[in-house]
């Protein structure tokens, strides 16, 4: 589904309508033909959908009406970020799935009732490194907090071209709890991938902080780097 913000005309869209997909990229707005691929079925994908499925299970016959509730207030009190840049309020289920699902990437178990809050730090700087064989460097400001860990999204190889890679992110991982910089994620980009990156390839990244306890993920920053 296509989201379009509206001024006087048009003034942006995103998403698919009717085999045309909407986006944005440094140059600025852009269309292009929907594409579907065959269904997918890695284990990754596998695993959200069985996560996602479980977690509407669990709202339905686990949570009670009053726990129903404290998510619903949770989602009003803690709206997310869209493409757009825009506060909005998910639902209560929506927001159950969400932190779940966070917490499930971290390894936790998941939580029937809502966090107290969303504090998380943020970063400042990012700085990637990656080296055929390894080490694959993210060197980062500020320092991280107690709970927080680095939260990880990366893409496969791509061609030396390409500028534009938010379609092919796919979360790769979290550091330790207060990990120091420069964290080296070589491990979990060839565990995901099942590949070492050759060398001249471009690797996209988004990077937040994310709170272990709480379940709240800070504003991305995003980098490309180059396999030498």
């Amino acid at each position: 589904m296509a989201k379009i913000k509206f001024g006087a005309l048009a003034s942006d869209a995103r998403g698919k309508l009717d085999g045309i997909v909407y986006s944005r990229n440094q140059y600025g707005g852009y269309v292009r033909n929907k594409v579907s691929p065959v269904q997918p079925q890695s284990a990754p994908q596998l695993l959200a959908r069985s996560l996602l499925s479980a977690f509407a299970t669990a709202w339905s016959d686990t949570l009670t009406d009053a726990q129903r509730v404290a998510w619903q207030a949770f989602s009003d009190m803690f709206p997310v970020v869209d493409v757009f840049g825009n506060s909005q309020k998910l639902s209560g289920i929506a927001m159950f799935a969400r932190i779940n699902t966070i917490l499930a990437n971290l390894g936790q178990a998941p939580v029937n009732d809502p966090p107290v809050n969303q504090d998380v730090g943020a970063l400042l700087t990012l700085v990637p490194t990656l080296n055929q064989g390894g080490p694959f460097d993210l060197a980062f400001t500020p320092d991280l907090n107690a709970a927080d860990r680095l939260y990880i999204w990366a893409t496969p190889p791509l061609s030396g071209g390409r500028t534009f890679f938010a379609p092919d992110l796919r979360f790769i991982g979290s550091s330790a709890a207060s990990e120091a910089t420069p964290f080296d994620c070589y491990d979990l980009y060839v565990a995901r991938f099942t590949l070492d990156p050759p060398a001249g390839a471009k690797i996209g990244l988004h990077v937040s902080v994310v709170n272990e306890d709480d379940a709240a993920v800070s504003p991305p920053l995003s980098a490309l780097t180059l396999v030498v």
